[in-house]
């Protein structure tokens, strides 16, 4: 519950620095700036989720890769807002998305594989 609540904090410190950039940009807006928080909004609701319906919590490699993609969505969200507001298009902008699904698949490689040692350690 405390990585669900650092994503929740998250979520409000990316909500409240999109809307002072906002105010700030000389009424230019940018939905990638304006919308950053979705990331560790759903990031900390699907952990909340995790840790409602399993009886087992996740492991600390899951966590630390999960809570990384979450960042670095965010991240590359604000990343794109900015170079968008400028007015300007930069290429390594679509480094972001990429670099945080490699690490949602590597958290997801972490779930099932830290789930079949537990259940094997049960056994």
């Amino acid at each position: 519950m405390r990585h669900a609540a650092g994503e929740l904090i998250g979520a409000l410190f990316c909500a409240v620095f999109g809307m002072i950039y906002e105010v700030f940009s000389h009424e230019v807006y940018s939905y990638w700036m304006i919308y950053a928080f979705l990331f560790p909004l759903t990031a900390g609701l699907v952990l909340i989720l995790a840790a409602l319906k399993c009886k087992l919590p996740p492991g600390r490699k899951f966590l630390n890769a999960f809570n990384s993609a979450s960042a670095t969505l965010a991240l590359g969200s604000i990343a794109a807002g900015v170079v968008s507001i400028y007015g300007s298009t930069n290429v390594l902008v679509k480094v972001y998305p990429i670099a945080g699904a490699l690490m949602l698949l590597a958290a997801l490689f972490f779930f099932v594989t830290e789930e079949r040692e537990q259940k094997t350690d049960i056994l």
